[in-house]
């Protein structure tokens, strides 16, 4: 086998966690990460593959294989490996240049012999592309691409200039398997047992299982999802984003805490539980040193919300940012131990403990590609499965104010179940920034709270107070 051709080092806990879930589902669809942009302009497509190469040599990541030896996984950190820009041609127009690219992209990755980075370029007419990539989660995580594609249009326009792309950039201090190691070596022994017991006691008596489906009528079959599940996008505008980030200056939260809070609501709601369980990605990029490096250094941690004894939004807000920091503080015990020792019992078709994720994108996070003289603008990827039972994330746009995006697995719920979260979720918000004070049970969303001969209180209602 190619792959063991390398340096080898053991699995960090994150990608131990993430080699297992792709051996679940070898298709990789849901543990990879898209990116597609319309570029106008000269393009120079050699110098974007000598931009390629210059990142896979400053990268490990990039070069990192996962075979199975008789000792089990390995990433093995291969000491050259070209990844080829592939060059797309017969697509007429945008339709069937997207089918095109996603035929590229979607072909299941084969972690043992990589690459984990695909990246091609589909002409449409003269000086007008679409360029696509797709990175496995194992090689870039989200924090990743902001590195990458930045990195990407640095190197590019030292090759247009045929000077060397790394006098660029700063050499990095550390690659990733060097934070792999330092990270087993501080989580001790002891340091594992406090994490565990801190979590037992947070977790105690939360409900593990958050169940979302719709239960009056089966939904219509017209609008089930894929068996792959899918996504679906909601544009909320710019202004409901600037009321949003004067709420969060107002109540001296974060626009992470209003986000969250407004969304823990719209699900006490929608679930009938006063209390639930989310699950936070969290970058573990604290140390300064691997800021600028690829790789999947995320955790998962989870979020016990207490919404009883109905209180004034404001006063969840600082419930909430309570939680996430003390989670926050205690993030270094990896996901899959944690599921270990709670040992729940285990639901058909669900996700152990979490099975729905919240994430926050501001303004910025994702990363831009600049190419010197072209332009590019990104376009969205409203297709494909999600890689959670529900995933919602909140993306700050310049031109779009707030975008909300619901990604759902294969099976787990109906894309009306998801379209309805959203859209309580969106009102939620809308009367959260008008009234910050204002009791959870008045905060459901009205189709919920009005009956035929008008406003009545659910049951819901009772539950949060």
């Amino acid at each position: 086998m190619t792959g063991v051709d390398g340096d080898l080092f053991t699995l960090s806990f994150a990608q131990r966690r993430l080699w297992f879930l792709h051996a679940l589902d070898p298709t990789g669809h849901a543990h990879s990460t898209e990116r597609w942009f319309r570029v106008t302009g000269a393009l120079d497509v050699g110098a974007l593959q000598r931009a390629v190469d210059a990142l896979a040599a400053r990268h490990e990541a990039l070069r990192t294989v996962f075979p199975d030896t008789a000792d089990g996984p390995v990433q093995c950190v291969r000491p050259a490996g070209r990844i080829a820009v592939r060059t797309l041609r017969g697509a007429r127009d945008e339709a069937a240049a997207r089918r095109r690219a996603a035929e590229f992209l979607r072909r299941p990755f084969d972690i043992a012999e990589g690459p984990l980075l695909r990246i091609a370029v589909l002409p449409l007419g003269p000086d007008d592309r679409m360029l696509v990539l797709s990175a496995h989660l194992l090689a870039a995580d989200g924090w990743s691409h902001n590195v990458l594609l930045e990195e990407l249009g640095l190197l590019y326009r030292a090759a247009l200039a045929a000077s060397p792309g790394q006098d660029r950039l700063a050499p990095l201090p550390v690659q990733y398997a060097d934070w792999g190691a330092w990270q087993y070596e501080q989580l001790t022994s002891a340091r594992r047992a406090g994490l565990l017991d801190w979590w037992r006691a947070e977790l105690a008596g939360a409900p593990l299982v958050l169940d979302l489906r719709a239960e009056a009528e089966a939904p219509d079959p017209a609008v089930r999802p894929s068996p792959d599940g899918g996504r679906i996008r909601q544009v909320l505008g710019p202004e409901l984003g600037a009321a949003v980030r004067g709420l969060a200056g107002t109540q001296r939260q974060t626009v992470f805490t209003v986000l969250l809070s407004a969304f823990a609501v719209a699900l006490a709601h929608r679930a009938d539980q006063p209390r639930l369980v989310l699950g936070l990605a969290v970058a573990n990029r604290d140390q300064p040193q691997v800021q600028r490096v690829l790789g999947f250094f995320v955790n998962t941690v989870a979020l016990h919300l207490d919404l009883t004894g109905d209180p004034g939004f404001d006063r969840l807000l600082t419930r909430v940012a309570a939680t996430v920091a003390a989670a926050h503080g205690h993030r270094d015990l990896p996901f899959d131990e944690l599921v270990a020792a709670l040992a729940p019992p285990g639901v058909p078709g669900r996700s152990p403990v979490v099975q729905v994720n919240f994430a926050h994108h501001p303004a910025g996070s994702l990363g831009a590609l600049e190419l010197p003289g072209c332009t590019v603008r990104e376009l969205p990827v409203d297709h494909g499965p999600g890689k959670f039972e529900l995933t919602v994330r909140v993306v700050e746009s310049a031109d779009d104010g707030l975008v909300v995006w619901g990604e759902y697995g294969a099976g787990a719920l109906h894309e009306q179940d998801v379209q309805e979260v959203l859209t309580a979720y969106q009102e939620v918000l809308r009367s959260t920034t008008v009234t910050p004070d204002a009791p959870l049970s008045a905060l459901l969303p009205r189709a919920e709270r009005a009956g035929e001969a008008g406003l009545s209180p659910s049951p819901n209602e009772a539950r949060l107070r």
